[in-house]
């Protein structure tokens, strides 16, 4: 499993947490569209993919650009992140 990690994804619309393993070699931006689907289909609820979500590093208050590829960014194994 070197090229995914666990992170704990909070999503403060709907007030949930989840434990995701997310792939590092993709950008910011594919990510906030693929857990959008994914929270979508968990949560039966209407999350839109195509609207632009943003990436919160929690531990340092950073926000992510969406063309900042995951490897590149201080988001590691364990890191919580926020989905707004």
């Amino acid at each position: 499993m070197k090229n995914k990690i666990l992170v704990k994804v909070y999503v403060p619309t709907i007030q949930e947490e989840y434990n995701i393993y997310i792939p590092i070699n993709i950008r910011i931006g594919q990510l906030t569209i693929l857990l959008s689907k994914s929270i979508s289909e968990l949560q039966d609820i209407s999350f839109d993919p195509i609207n632009t979500h943003i990436i919160i590093d929690t531990s340092s208050g950073k926000t992510y650009q969406s063309d900042v590829i995951i490897r590149d960014t201080e988001i590691v194994n364990g890191s919580r992140i926020i989905l707004i």
